[in-house]
């Protein structure tokens, strides 16, 4: 599991975003799953096949919400559910949405981060055989 904790960590702090994937120190502390609002709190990830996860939440018996929103003539369909800790977790098509190019402050961001990136890389490839 912790392999595969750090492939994540890598592969989205490649896109200038990260997770950091946290055990409660106080289990009963944790959110409360509560209606499911998709204007609530969540994260969101995209998959490929919107039907396939569909009818996986069916099997487990999980509740959802499915929704379907329109902007520009640009449809994205939604699935909103709560995990077993009660965060709320969105999977979407959203690769129907055209990526827009950053500006400004942002793009010097992701720059220095894609830098950084590369020197990883590159001290990885100096240190393998």
């Amino acid at each position: 599991m912790k392999c595969v904790c750090v492939w994540i960590m890598y592969r989205l702090f490649s896109y200038g975003i990260g997770i950091h994937l946290l055990q409660s120190e106080d289990p009963e502390n944790m959110p409360k799953k509560r209606e499911i609002d998709p204007k609530d709190n969540h994260i969101s990830f995209q998959c490929e096949s919107m039907t396939a996860v569909e009818k996986k939440l069916k099997e487990m018996g999980i509740d959802y919400v499915r929704q379907r929103v329109e902007e520009g003539g640009i449809y994205v369909d939604q699935l909103f559910f709560h995990d077993p800790d009660g965060f709320m977790i969105e999977i979407c098509n959203c690769d129907n949405i055209p990526v827009i190019p950053l500006a400004g402050e942002m793009v010097r961001s992701c720059s220095r981060l894609n830098l950084q990136k590369m020197q990883h890389q590159q001290q990885i490839q100096i240190v393998r055989p």
